[in-house]
């Protein structure tokens, strides 16, 4: 009879180790989707998508999010990316005047950007980070000179767009530069 009582307090015991593990299993899934939750969102975009803007805020009052300060926000999201946490603190102001519509093509274009392979999407950041070293006039410089790049090929035929699209990186250079040559002669 003894043992019987030893082997049902075994399993009993057995019992209430699952039950806690279980237990402690459940509580941490929860835990882990209310975090998700919670800061998915500051992860994502910064952590505007409850900040309200108030008209005083143009004016240069304390701007309030969720009981945080607004200036504090972009710090968590900045220091990794190695961007000025005033930058981060400009977009979220601006991400908060966009339309659904134009919130809607930012996000499309971040998907796409999450889709990408994760070699090229490595490469693009590490030309990104190699771009923020340069010195500013040189940035700058640059910038210029990718509008009017992107202006020249906006006055390309459809054809033409077709052609560079199809293109890899190197030759698509190529021949805008042959494009750009014929047109303007110059670079």
């Amino acid at each position: 009879m003894e043992e019987r009582r030893e082997e049902l307090r075994r399993v009993l015991s057995r019992r209430r180790r699952r039950v806690r593990l279980l237990l402690v299993c459940l509580a941490t899934a929860l835990g882990c989707g209310i975090a998700a939750g919670v800061v998915g969102p500051q992860i994502l975009i910064g952590g505007v998508a409850d900040l309200v803007m108030p008209a005083e805020a143009t004016n240069g009052a304390t701007v309030q999010a969720g009981g945080k300060n607004a200036a504090a926000m972009p710090l968590a999201i900045s220091e990794p990316l190695g961007l000025d946490p005033r930058e981060s603190q400009a977009n979220a102001f601006r991400w908060a005047g966009l339309s659904e519509a134009e919130r809607r093509a930012y996000l499309d274009k971040y998907w796409k950007l999450a889709e990408m392979d994760p070699a090229a999407r490595e490469r693009l950041v590490r030309e990104y980070a190699q771009f923020r070293e340069l010195p500013e006039n040189r940035q700058e410089f640059l910038k210029a000179r990718a509008r009017k790049l992107k202006e020249f090929v906006g006055t390309l035929s459809p054809q033409d767009q077709a052609v560079l699209e199809s293109m890899t990186d190197t030759q698509r250079a190529e021949r805008l530069l042959q494009l750009w040559q014929a047109r303007y002669g110059k670079w």
